[in-house]
């Protein structure tokens, strides 16, 4: 049986990601692991009663039971240590956005993801959207590991029997615009042959407003995950403009957000949705 870890800080966001886990969990037979980091032992007391009030809440609400881990030691390491040692294949996390408790702030959640091998998907305290996935939206940028998030995409899709939005930005410079029509037609064909429902569609706004044009698609389109690629820890110039990560993440529509780092996806390997 798989494992999701999703760390939590006893708030109302870290709530929502408990409760996205939990539900997913039905669909991938999963193990749900709610993780508290303390800095010493001093607080290991409090933290435990306050991870069993968390866990009854959540089980009365979804008919699931999540298990208690509590570390001590510091977030940037723990959560990614943890999430190998239990060889989770997926973390729910949520954020508070640009601001908030520190390890899941925007830029500090994009840190965890990064020393993190399995994918994240990200939610927050406005989150309206059930872990029912009917609509995934893929935005393809220019980089050649686009194809690793295809696939993922593909996996999720197949276990849902979900529709993908594939998404591209309107690129005036001729190359560029080779380029990424490149990559909307390979996609399409790759999810045409594993028989699953989606759209393609040219976005208005060019790379520079990409995300924002990301975001309001998703809103119009009732999109219920994205699926991105991390390159936050990458010197790159990035397609879709500075910041773009982070500027997903804490999206104003409240869209849960998978992100996934390219260095150690592999194109080959079964991820949780496709077992």
């Amino acid at each position: 049986m798989s494992n999701i870890i999703v760390p939590t800080d006893f708030t109302s966001t870290s709530d929502v990601a408990v409760d996205y886990a939990l539900n997913i969990s039905r669909v991938l037979d999963s193990e749900v692991h709610l993780l508290h980091v303390i800095k010493n032992e001093t607080e290991r007391e409090t933290a435990l009663s306050k991870m069993s009030a968390q866990i009854t809440t959540h089980s009365h609400k979804t008919g699931k039971i999540a298990n208690s881990l509590i570390v001590e030691g510091g977030i940037f390491d723990a959560i990614p240590a943890e999430t190998e040692r239990m060889n989770a294949q997926l973390v729910v996390m949520g954020t508070h956005g640009l601001r908030g408790f520190q390890f899941i702030t925007g830029s500090n959640a994009l840190r965890v993801i990064t020393e993190s091998k399995a994918p994240f998907i990200v939610v927050q305290e406005t989150t309206k959207q059930t872990a029912d996935i009917k609509k995934i939206l893929v935005p393809l940028d220019l980089h050649k590991e686009t194809k690793q998030k295809i696939k993922i995409a593909g996996d999720i899709a197949e276990k849902y029997n979900a529709e993908v939005h594939i998404v591209v930005p309107k690129e005036t410079d001729e190359y560029l615009h080779n380029q990424v029509m490149r990559n909307l037609s390979y996609a399409e064909g790759y999810f045409e042959s594993r028989g699953i429902a989606q759209k393609g569609k040219v976005m208005d706004g060019d790379h520079g407003s990409f995300v924002k044009e990301i975001v309001k698609y998703g809103q119009y389109a009732e999109i219920d995950l994205i699926c991105i690629l991390n390159f936050a820890g990458e010197q790159l110039i990035h397609a879709f403009g500075a910041d773009a990560e982070q500027k997903m993440i804490t999206n104003e529509a409240g869209i849960p957000v998978m992100v996934i780092n390219p260095v150690q996806a592999n194109l080959d390997s079964r991820t949780i949705f496709a077992q």
